[in-house]
C-alpha cells in the first residue's frame, strides 16, 4: 500500500465494521481516547493520531478478522526501536479496548433485543383490541432501535389512512402529514411482502409523500386483509439519512407484524361472530338481540319504532310448505330495505322497524310497499302496522317497544273483523 493509498471505511466484516466506525468516527469514546492518552505519555513528543492512511512511522490497528483497519501514526522526530514497540503495543491496545466496548455493545443489544422478542410475542397472546396491541409492539420497537416514527396504516380505496402511531419528535410531522388521508395512485405498486429499504429515496415504488417528509429509511410490513377490511400495514421510518435494518432488527419488527395481525385477525373473526350473534339467517336482517343493543343506542334519541304482523303465512305454509313459507319471510323482509330505516325480524312473521328521522307515514309506506311486492311475488298476505314514537308517546325505548307491539295487535284484530 503506498502512502496516498485511503483505506477502505468499511469491511465486509460486521465486527470489523462497527470497530472501524469506533476507530475513525468516534475517536473521543472512552474505548479509543483512554488507551490513546496511555500511549501518548509513553510517547510524548510525537503527537501519536489514529488515521486511515499509512505513514512512514505508522503501526497498522488489525481488526479482529485480520483486516486493517485503521493507522496509529506517530510524528515528530524518527522512532527508536523501544519507542517503535511501544507505537505496536499501543495499536494492539486501542483495537483491544475498541473490541471489547464493541462486543460489549452486541451483548447488552442481544439482551435488549431479547427481552423486546418476549414482551413482542406475549402481545400475540393478550386478547387487546389491534390499536392497543399496535401502540404496545410500536412502544417496544422504539425502546429496542432507532426509530423516528411507526404507524399502523389501513389501504382504502388507493388511500392511506393513519390507524395508530408512534412518533419521536424527528418524525412527528409525519403524524400530521398520514392522518390527512394520502392519495397512493397506484396501490398494486407498494410491496406485497416484508420489505426493508435501507435508502428508500432509491426504492422502486417509493411513495412520493414519504420522501418529501424526509423518510430515507423504512420499513413495510403487510399485515393482511382481515375480514371484509382493507389490507393493513405496519410502516417505520427513519428520517434524514440512510441507516441499515440489521438481521436482529429485522427478525424483531418481522415478529411485531406477526402480533398485530394476530390481533387483526382476533378482531375480524370476534366482529364476524359478532354479527352472526345479531343476524337473522333466513333473512339476514337483524334478530331480536340486535334490535335490543340498538334501542339501548337509542336511549335520550328521537325515533319512531314499528312492529309488523303478517297475515296468511299459515296458509302458505299449510298449502305449499315451510319452503314457500321460508320464501315469503325472504321476500317480504327483502322489501323492507331502505337507506335510513333499520328493519329487524323478531321470529315467526314478525317484524321490527326503526326510523331515526321520525318521518311522518314512513313506516306505514315502506310495510305497504313491501305486503305489495310480497303479493306481486305470488304470496296473499297482508300485514298489520303498529308505532310508537319516541318520546312523544314515551321517553323509554323498551317501553315504545311494548306499545307498538300492543298497537299492532289492535290493529290486527280490526283487520279481522
Amino acid at each position: 500500500m503506498t502512502p496516498d493509498q485511503s483505506l477502505p471505511l468499511r469491511t465486509d466484516d460486521r465486527l470489523d465494521v462497527l470497530c472501524q466506525h469506533l476507530l475513525l468516527d468516534t475517536p473521543t469514546a472512552d474505548a479509543v481516547h483512554q488507551p490513546l492518552t496511555w500511549a501518548q505519555t509513553l510517547l510524548p513528543d510525537h503527537g501519536l493520531q489514529i488515521v486511515d492512511r499509512k505513514h512512514d512511522q505508522a503501526e497498522p490497528v488489525t481488526g479482529p478478522s485480520g483486516s486493517t483497519l485503521a493507522f496509529l501514526h506517530a510524528a515528530g522526530p524518527p522512532l527508536t526501536s523501544p519507542q517503535r514497540l511501544i507505537l505496536r503495543g499501543a495499536a494492539q491496545a486501542i483495537i483491544d479496548s475498541v473490541t471489547c466496548r464493541v462486543l460489549n455493545d452486541q451483548l447488552a443489544q442481544a439482551m435488549t433485543f431479547a427481552a423486546a422478542m418476549t414482551d413482542i410475542h406475549a402481545l400475540s397472546t393478550e386478547q387487546d383490541m389491534p390499536t392497543e396491541t399496535a401502540a404496545a409492539a410500536m412502544h417496544v420497537l422504539h425502546r429496542s432501535m432507532s426509530v423516528d416514527w411507526s404507524g399502523l396504516l389501513q389501504l382504502q380505496d388507493g388511500h392511506l389512512t393513519l390507524v395508530t402511531d408512534a412518533a419521536t419528535p424527528r418524525g412527528q410531522h409525519l403524524t400530521a402529514l398520514l392522518a390527512r388521508r394520502l392519495s397512493l395512485g397506484n396501490p398494486d405498486t407498494l410491496p406485497q411482502t416484508y420489505t426493508f429499504h435501507d435508502d428508500y429515496t432509491c426504492s422502486e415504488g417509493a411513495i412520493d409523500h414519504l420522501l418529501s417528509a424526509g423518510v430515507h429509511s423504512a420499513a413495510w410490513l403487510p399485515l393482511g386483509t382481515p375480514g371484509q377490511q382493507g389490507p393493513f400495514v405496519l410502516l417505520l421510518t427513519r428520517q434524514d439519512e440512510p441507516a441499515l435494518w440489521t438481521a436482529q432488527e429485522q427478525h424483531l419488527l418481522i415478529a411485531a407484524a406477526r402480533s398485530v395481525s394476530i390481533a387483526l385477525d382476533r378482531a375480524a373473526t370476534m366482529q364476524h361472530l359478532e354479527r352472526l350473534a345479531q343476524t337473522d339467517p333466513l333473512t339476514g336482517l337483524g334478530n331480536r338481540r340486535a334490535l335490543d343493543e340498538t334501542l339501548q343506542t337509542l336511549e335520550g334519541h328521537a325515533f319512531t319504532l314499528g312492529v309488523i304482523d303478517l297475515n296468511g303465512m299459515k296458509g302458505v305454509n299449510d298449502e305449499r310448505g315451510h319452503a314457500s313459507g321460508d320464501d315469503l319471510l325472504r321476500t317480504f323482509a327483502r322489501h323492507l330495505q331502505h337507506e335510513t330505516v333499520r328493519a329487524f325480524r323478531l321470529g315467526g312473521d314478525e317484524y321490527a322497524l326503526i326510523d331515526p328521522d321520525d318521518s311522518d307515514g314512513r313506516l306505514q309506506h315502506l310495510t305497504d310497499h313491501a305486503v305489495a311486492a310480497t303479493q306481486a311475488a305470488g304470496f296473499p298476505i297482508t300485514a298489520a302496522l303498529g308505532t310508537a314514537r319516541v318520546p312523544d308517546d314515551t321517553r323509554s325505548p323498551s317501553r315504545a317497544l311494548r306499545l307498538a307491539d300492543t298497537r299492532m295487535y289492535a290493529h290486527k284484530r280490526d283487520d279481522d273483523r
